[in-house]
């Protein structure tokens, strides 16, 4: 796997900088798995009050210049969180993914409640939220973390071809990563999956949530308890990896390591890891990951990584369905394979799922 390193006088530049990992995953590609390998058994980087902090996630015009909206889930967190009640809140239900946990909060427990207060009131900018940052960056490292971690602000700049035509999205990109990169040593961490895969397990989840298991595109009924048997085609949505790592390359710089989830969990992945992180990361210290291996719709809940079953047990992945997608979207594997050299473990042929 390549990796893509910054040198020269642009190293030197970065060395008294603070040090920030912006996550750049794809949904249903183990993210969740990652970032708690990250943050609670490795103590490299600590990603704040939650995974998805959403400051910046609703850039607008306002007077002609760019400002943002308050995001009512940031703002539910920071309630929940003045009221004693956020730690474990609905940490352990299904389809969640929060970082609520005594593990991920104990290091905040001391961390100046004034800090969050300040991006939750008043009018919302990129300076303010960098002031959060450097605040969260100089407390972590004193309980041992290397840096800090934005899980959420990497998906806006790789997704930007989608929002090309939106001024106040291609703004905030452009704003958003020129100011990052001037107050920060920054790292881009992204992690893939088969591009078929993912695409179904983030399908089945989204069928599992619309109209108690109806998915209203394809007015398809979702059986309970029984993977049901479809026919094609279905809606998946399939991800370019290579285009979008080239778009983050294009806004954040050379400093950008895609690592591939069935090459972590089961093949040599730590050992290319370790080097770009420059932390030394074993087998032992990865989180649970329900999708390596593959189980497919045999999956079964787990409380540690509640996230990754949820829905997955609906539809199965046969290979009719597999090879329909992959010939479909051969590009796409073309493509990585025109990059990195070769396709990764498991990738480009079904997996039979066996109980």
């Amino acid at each position: 796997m390549e990796v893509y390193h910054c040198t020269g006088e642009n190293q030197l530049n970065i060395m008294s900088k603070p040090k920030m990992l912006l996550f750049c995953g794809w949904g249903w590609a183990a993210s969740s798995p990652l970032i708690y390998t990250l943050q609670r058994n490795l103590n490299y980087a600590h990603f704040g009050y939650t995974k998805y902090f959403k400051i910046l996630s609703r850039p607008i015009w306002k007077e002609g210049e760019l400002g943002y909206k308050h995001d009512r889930g940031t703002n539910k967190i920071y309630d929940l969180y003045v009221k004693g009640e956020y730690e474990n809140y609905k940490s352990y239900q299904p389809a969640t993914h929060r970082m609520n946990l005594r593990v991920d909060l104990q290091p905040l427990d001391d961390f100046p409640l004034d800090h969050f207060t300040k991006i939750v009131t008043g009018d919302l900018s990129i300076s303010k939220y960098m002031d959060f940052w450097h605040a969260l960056h100089d407390h972590v490292i004193t309980k041992g973390y290397k840096c800090v971690g934005d899980g959420y602000m990497g998906r806006p700049i790789r997704k930007q071809y989608y929002l090309a035509g939106l001024r106040n999205y291609y703004e905030s990109v452009i704003q958003y990563t020129n100011t990052l990169k001037s107050e920060f040593d920054v790292k881009v961490l992204c992690i893939a999956r088969d591009p078929v895969r993912r695409a179904f397990s983030h399908y089945v989840h989204t069928c599992s949530k619309t109209n108690n298991g109806q998915n209203t595109t394809n007015k398809r009924r979702i059986r309970k308890n029984k993977p049901a048997i479809i026919n094609l085609p279905i809606d998946l949505v399939i991800n370019d990896y290579v285009h979008e790592i080239n778009l983050i390359r294009k806004y954040i710089g050379d400093n950008v390591y895609c690592t591939v989830m069935e090459e972590l969990w089961e093949g040599d992945g730590v050992t290319e890891l370790s080097e770009f992180l420059e932390h030394p990361i074993k087998k032992s210290d990865l989180w649970k990951n329900l999708y390596a291996p593959d189980k497919g719709h045999l999956v079964e809940y787990d409380k540690d990584v509640p996230c990754q079953a949820y829905g997955q047990d609906l539809l199965e992945l046969t290979p009719e369905i597999y090879w329909h997608y992959k010939n479909k979207f051969n590009h796409v594997y073309e493509k990585w394979k025109e990059t990195f050299g070769s396709l990764p473990l498991h990738w480009g042929e079904p997996i039979e799922y066996k109980v």
